[in-house]
């Protein structure tokens, strides 16, 4: 197990510096490829292996990651310098500081650096299922008119790795220096065109990650001063001695990761990349560290005024950023809004703490990771072979482009309906939160939850409801073929899906149950009857599951066979003008509501930092 570990995060590597130095077409694409079944075999190796599994390091890989922690942190320095960015030159020096104090203040521990259990299997699993496919389509992706290909699908499959260390470490030192090469991947990857645009928003992700990172460095300083220790599993054999503050830390920093309002803007301005930096992004590394680094600590947290702020909190944002999405127009933001509103409720889901919150947590993570690559990989198409990027340009997709939209709307339907895992998740969430009721507290939950996943199917929908418009009496538009690997990958993702609805049951009762179980130290009530799912007193049918699956099926079909109406124009208007302020597709009226949403959400995390962190 130990050697399959190291091989998952060193391949990727060794596969990126081969990439970057061969800069050859053929060497790209074919290790592309082969990382593919290596990654997924080792993944899986481990997912069903004997876990957990304990690596002591020796003192020597101690030193070299101090030594990393701090070249790191003096080349964001030199980025800061050299745009003249006082926040990342501010953050940097904090960063160097507090790791100063923090290794003289670091005792010595004999418990091992590196630990891996089936949350970070899971992860694992994710990045090889999700992550390196994104990395295949990359690859012709950087064909249509993108320089520097043989860089760029290197740093992808370089992050990979990173994704799988970052999962892997227990000491909170090392878990900051991933943390912050995650940082950098991004900063790396948004300002990869390095026009003015990309290079502002490559540094607009820099100081607001470090600002993530200068929390981890509080909290770990704030470990060592009370409770001595600095690893992750100490915290979880010791949870009623751990510092709250810490705690409070280590949470702030997963809300920054997670994009969470008001740091989203990150997460936003990566839409200037190519399209895979976002795929890679929103579905299998970066992002999912924060809803990762809150099930770690879920045990300890659960039930604390913390996780109460946090539920408040990242509950706020699950609604708040579906309500900013329906104004948006541009299809990626529209994606990246929906990504930020679904971290929220993973992580609401996480800090609710117990076995079924838990199971929702990673049912959500996963079906959002397959589903969320597999839209923005269809974004990337509809870009590169149609031209289109905005939603007023959809009109007539569904003559233009009906196998690409047919895959749309499959990403969308697994985002919204029953039987889909989105869905469940949401059900689980529901269904769990209701025995709580009778806490006051938690009453926002239950309208949290509601309200959040109409706004979200409110989105997909217009979405669809301008792409299957279809034009009566104009010209027949001929389809365009699509590359072998842009349909590889896209048919990849929808087979996944696919098959893991229809196992839907067995899936979260087999695989998902047993890693919330292991987190909670409890057991949930949730068990698979057959192909069927029961939870507490309630049961989701295999029938259920298969009707709504072929009913969606057949809608999503719908639009192939069924003329509609091109526009509808107002009668008798003689020529003056109507503007529309909401309408299927444009929710302008939400707009100027946006900044106190913004503001709000300020609010909030400023009531964790003093609150949830222990400051008063």
């Amino acid at each position: 197990m130990e050697s399959l570990i190291v091989l998952s995060i060193i391949i990727p590597w060794v596969f990126a510096l081969t990439v970057y130095l061969a800069k050859n077409d053929f060497v790209t694409n074919s290790l592309s490829y082969l990382l593919l079944p290596i990654l997924a075999f080792f993944a899986i190796e481990l997912f069903f292996g004997t876990l957990p599994v304990y690596i002591h390091t020796s003192k020597i890989l101690d030193i070299l990651m101090d030594v990393y922690d701090f070249g790191l942190l003096f080349f964001f320095l030199y980025v800061g310098i050299k745009y003249k960015n006082s926040l990342v030159i501010s953050l940097a020096i904090l960063q160097i500081t507090l790791l100063i104090m923090a290794l003289i203040m670091m005792p010595h521990s004999d418990t091992p650096n590196i630990f891996v259990d089936k949350l970070s299997a899971f992860i694992y699993v994710i990045v090889a299922l999700v992550g390196v496919p994104i990395v295949i389509y990359a690859t012709k992706y950087m064909d249509y008119n993108e320089k520097n290909k043989h860089t760029f699908v290197a740093i992808l499959l370089w992050f990979l790795g990173v994704m799988n260390f970052a999962v892997s470490v227990n000491n909170i030192e090392w878990f900051f220096a991933l943390f912050e090469t995650t940082t950098l991947a991004s900063y790396a990857l948004i300002s990869f065109r390095k026009d003015e645009e990309a290079i502002n928003n490559g540094i607009l992700a820099l100081w607001m990650n470090q600002i993530g990172g200068v929390a981890i460095l509080i909290a770990l300083i704030l470990m060592i001063k009370y409770n001595g220790y600095y690893h992750f599993t100490d915290i979880l054999n010791h949870p009623k001695t751990v510092a709250i503050a810490a705690l409070g830390f280590l949470s702030l920093s997963a809300l920054v990761k997670g994009a969470q309002m008001p740091f989203h803007k990150w997460l936003l301005g990566a839409m200037v990349a190519p399209t895979p930096v976002s795929a890679i992004l929103h579905s299998a590394t970066m992002v999912k560290i924060a809803p990762y680094l809150l099930l770690r600590i879920a045990p300890v947290i659960k039930g604390t005024l913390l996780a109460k702020l946090l539920i408040i909190t990242t509950g706020y944002v699950f609604v708040v950023a579906a309500i900013i999405a329906l104004t948006q127009d541009n299809f990626k933001k529209i994606l990246a809004y929906s990504t930020i509103s679904l971290l929220g409720l993973m992580m609401l889901a996480a800090v609710v703490g117990t076995p079924i919150a838990l199971t929702a947590s990673l049912v959500l993570i996963v079906f959002h990771a397959f589903a969320k690559g597999f839209l923005f990989v269809e974004a990337g198409v509809l870009e590169k072979a149609f031209h289109v990027k905005y939603i007023k340009q959809m009109r007539r997709l569904v003559e233009r482009a009906p196998i690409t939209l047919m895959f749309i709307f499959f990403g969308f339907l697994n985002m919204t309906f029953v039987p889909f895992g989105t869905f469940i998740g949401k059900w689980m969430m529901i269904e769990e939160v209701s025995n709580f009721l009778h806490h006051g507290s938690y009453i926002i939950l239950i309208l949290y939850v509601g309200a959040g996943s109409a706004f979200l199917s409110i989105l997909y929908m217009k979405v669809l409801g301008i792409s299957v418009r279809k034009a009566h009496g104009i010209e027949r538009i001929k389809p365009i073929k699509l590359p072998i690997t842009f349909n590889f990958v896209s048919v990849w993702y929808y087979l996944w899906l696919l098959v893991i609805t229809i196992f839907i049951a067995p899936f979260i009762a087999n695989e998902i149950v047993p890693i919330a179980n292991m987190i909670a130290g409890n057991s949930a009530n949730i068990h698979a009857i057959g192909l069927s799912l029961q939870m507490n007193h309630s049961i989701l049918y295999f029938w259920q599951i298969l009707g709504a699956l072929i009913l969606l099926l057949l809608i999503h079909a719908l639009p192939y066979f069924v003329k509609f109406k091109a526009d509808i124009v107002h009668p008798y208007n003689c020529g003056e003008r109507f503007p529309r302020y909401i309408e299927t597709w444009n929710f302008e009226c939400l707009s100027k509501y946006e900044n106190y949403l913004i503001a709000f959400s300020i609010a909030l995390f400023i009531m964790v930092v003093v609150l949830g962190g222990g400051l008063l």
